[in-house]
C-alpha cells in the first residue's frame, strides 16, 4: 500500500501534509457530524492528528450502531463487593482497593466535586451507581467520566460556586465573564425588567469608572434555597447567598476609593443551574 492508498499513514509525512489532514477531519466531522473541532495553535500537528481520529472513529461507531444501554455493574464484568456497612476497617481497605483498580482497568473515573471520605464513595459506587445505565463504551481508549454531584446536586456548593464567580467577575472588572450567570430577565425592586444586555451594561459603565480593582475581599455569611419539583421531575427554585465586600477602586487620576459594604446574590433554578435575577452589590448604584 503506498502513499495515496493510505492518507492517514504519516510514517514519513511532513508536518504541512499532517496539517492539511488535520483540516481534511474537521471539515469531514463538521459536515457529517455536525460538529466543530477547535484547540490552540501552539498544539503539535501530531497529537491533534491522533485526537481527531480519535473523534472520528467514535462518531462513525456511534451514528453506525444501535447501542442498548448497559448498567455500570456489566461494563465492569458484574463483579461482587460487599456492602459497606459490614467492612471493618481491614476489609473495608481491601475492597476499596479492589473496586478503585477495577474501575482504573475498566477506564471508568467517579469524580466528587465536595471532598468525600472513601466509605462515602465506595457507598455510593457498589450501592448506586453500579445500577445506573449507560451507552457502552464504544472507543476502547475512551474513559467514561461520572460525577457523584450529577446525581446528588449539592445546590450549596454549587450556589457558592455561583457567588464567587460573580464575584471574581466583578472584582477583575469584566462584564463579559458574568453571561453564564445572569438570566436573560433580570428583574429590579420597583418591578422594572431589564433583559440581560441591558443589566451587563450598567454593570460595565460601573467598571469604566475606575482604573482597577485591588485589595479585594469577601466573606460569605449565610446561603439559602428553597426547591420544589417541576411537572418533568427536576427541581426547581430559588436561593440567594449573601455576605460582605471590600475592595479598592482605583479612579483614572490614581486615587484609591475603598469601597466596603454588604452583597446579596438572588438566584433562580430552572434549567438545572442556578442564575443570578437580581443583586445587591457594594458599589453598583442601580
Amino acid at each position: 500500500m503506498n502513499k495515496e492508498d493510505n492518507p492517514l499513514d504519516n510514517g514519513e509525512r511532513t508536518e504541512e501534509e499532517i496539517r492539511e489532514e488535520n483540516e481534511l477531519m474537521k471539515l469531514k466531522i463538521q459536515a457529517q457530524f455536525g460538529g466543530l473541532s477547535g484547540g490552540s495553535s501552539d498544539l503539535p500537528p501530531e497529537i491533534e492528528n491522533e485526537f481527531l481520529k480519535n473523534v472520528l472513529s467514535f462518531e462513525e461507531q456511534y451514528t453506525k450502531t444501535e447501542y442498548t444501554p448497559v448498567k455500570v455493574v456489566t461494563m465492569l464484568g458484574n463483579p461482587e463487593f460487599e456492602k459497606e456497612k459490614n467492612l471493618d476497617d481491614a476489609a473495608f481497605e481491601n475492597e476499596w482497593n479492589r473496586l478503585l483498580n477495577l474501575l482504573e482497568e475498566k477506564k471508568l473515573n467517579v469524580a466528587f466535586i465536595r471532598e468525600r471520605d472513601d466509605r462515602f464513595k465506595y457507598r455510593f459506587i457498589t450501592e448506586e451507581l453500579f445500577e445506573h445505565e449507560t451507552d457502552p463504551l464504544i472507543v476502547p481508549e475512551m474513559i467514561s467520566n461520572f460525577i457523584y454531584e450529577e446525581f446528588h446536586p449539592d445546590h450549596e456548593q454549587e450556589i457558592t460556586e455561583q457567588t464567587m464567580d460573580f464575584l471574581g467577575a466583578w472584582f477583575e472588572r469584566s462584564s463579559e465573564k458574568m453571561k453564564h450567570g445572569v438570566v436573560s430577565h433580570f428583574i429590579q425592586p420597583d418591578a422594572t425588567i431589564l433583559n440581560q444586555e441591558e443589566i451587563l451594561n450598567k454593570i460595565q459603565l460601573v467598571f469604566d469608572s475606575y482604573r482597577s480593582f485591588e485589595d479585594c475581599m469577601y466573606h460569605i455569611f449565610e446561603v439559602k434555597f428553597q426547591l420544589n419539583d417541576s411537572e418533568d421531575g427536576k427541581q426547581q427554585g430559588i436561593g440567594h447567598c449573601e455576605g460582605m465586600v471590600k475592595y479598592d477602586a482605583i479612579l483614572e487620576s490614581g486615587e484609591r476609593k475603598t469601597i466596603e459594604g454588604p452583597f446579596k446574590l438572588y438566584m433562580t433554578r430552572d434549567y438545572d443551574w442556578w442564575s443570578i435575577f437580581y443583586f445587591v452589590m457594594a458599589g453598583f448604584d442601580q
